[in-house]
């Protein structure tokens, strides 16, 4: 009876032969997310999000990703993908086809017009709200210089609700008891209101400024 010897190489390309063979191929065949072209930014960068961490986890390529893509795509979703998918050669062309198609970036001013129209309401937490203005602004092409982060934000907007349940008064009441001195619902002090409070005034003047300035160098075209 012969023996056989494999050199070190000969040995190393059986490995790598064994280990080809028993590759299993990944898709998202298990993956519970689905879509169906809602109009939702929300609902839209849950689903990338949930499928992008998929695909990490399952190790599945780009190929086989984009492929097994009709897995997760129903109604308005699955017919366009039906017209599009020849587009698709890397995963990263799906996540962009899906945002420009369905919830398409918005203009810096048009963001800013919805955080500063947006206002508390009386019965909601200022984690809430706090947390719908963090969206916006991440929503925005580039960074904003800012005064404070949310995290003091978030703090200084605690302790306000914090004394207003206290004291038991509402939110925007402008005079304290019949004949008392008049109080800014804004900067919460005395003497005026916030129709004509000067740190609404100033803090909104600076959010235009910055506004107008994204809004220009955004359409300034490269040399």
């Amino acid at each position: 009876m012969t023996s056989t010897s494999l050199t070190t190489e000969q040995f190393e390309k059986l490995v790598k032969a064994v280990a080809a063979a028993n590759v299993k191929v990944g898709t998202f065949s298990h993956c519970t997310a689905r879509y169906n072209g809602e109009k939702d930014s929300t609902k839209l960068e849950e689903f990338i999000s949930a499928i992008t961490t998929f695909k990490t986890v399952e190790n599945i390529g780009d190929a086989d990703a984009i492929n097994s893509m009709p897995m997760l795509l129903l109604g308005d979703a699955s017919e366009w993908w039906s017209g599009v998918k020849s587009k698709a050669k890397k995963f990263d062309d799906v996540v962009k086809m899906l945002r420009d198609s369905f919830c398409p970036a918005k203009p810096a001013w048009r963001i800013y017009a919805e955080i500063f129209e947006g206002k508390q309401q009386k019965n909601e937490a200022a984690d809430v709200f706090i947390r719908k203005k963090r969206a916006l602004f991440a929503k925005l092409p580039r960074t904003v210089l800012e005064r404070s982060n949310f995290d003091e934000l978030l703090k200084d907007a605690r302790e306000a609700e914090d004394s207003l349940s206290e004291r038991g008064k509402a939110v925007n009441t402008e005079n304290i008891g019949a004949g008392g001195p008049v109080r800014c619902t804004y900067c919460r002090k005395k003497d005026h209101t916030r129709d004509n409070c000067f740190k609404k005034e100033k803090i909104e003047s600076e959010a235009r400024q910055q506004a107008n300035y994204i809004a220009q160098t955004s359409t300034k075209k490269p040399k």
